[in-house]
């Protein structure tokens, strides 16, 4: 299969892929001639990093999971490894999640406020909206601390 294939179907570059397998996290077969060879187990492989990398997680973290099997003596140890760093990766996604429906009951209080906006006819300038009472709950909504621009100063 030909990597511009594969990119298209996971929804990346060419360079992206080039680049994970410069890392060694794909391996692909080579012909004799030197053109690489990649099997579904290494779009399986690439797709398990891109998916990874998406979520946050290091190319270095990704690279000492896909070696983990190689680095142990025994099953038993490989396993323990394996173990402990998925464990790993749960937490962070767990913390993630919890800061993401953060997030999102943030981005419902910004709408909410910003919707009541919808009839002004007043220009959208910090001088004029911070004499409406809508304004008042900018400072209770982080993503709005973004969207309105900075407070007057004396």
């Amino acid at each position: 299969m030909k990597i511009g294939v594969i990119a298209e179907q996971l929804g990346t570059t060419v360079r992206t892929l080039r680049f994970y397998e410069a890392q060694g996290l794909v391996q692909p077969q080579r012909t004799p001639g030197g053109t690489r060879l990649y099997d579904e187990a290494d779009v399986a492989r690439f797709a398990a990093v891109l998916a990874l990398a998406r979520l946050g997680f290091s190319l270095q973290e990704l690279a000492a999971l896909a070696a983990v099997r190689s680095q142990n003596e025994t099953g038993a140890a490989a396993s323990r490894d394996v173990l402990a760093r998925l464990a790993a990766m749960d937490q962070s996604l767990a913390e993630q999640a919890t800061a993401i429906k953060a997030q999102r009951r943030d981005l419902a209080q910004a709408r909410a406020l910003v919707s009541r906006c919808q009839g002004c006819t007043q220009r959208p300038l910090r001088a004029v909206c911070d004499q409406c009472e809508v304004s008042r709950g900018v400072s209770d909504s982080q993503i709005l601390q973004l969207i309105w621009e900075a407070p007057i100063r004396d």
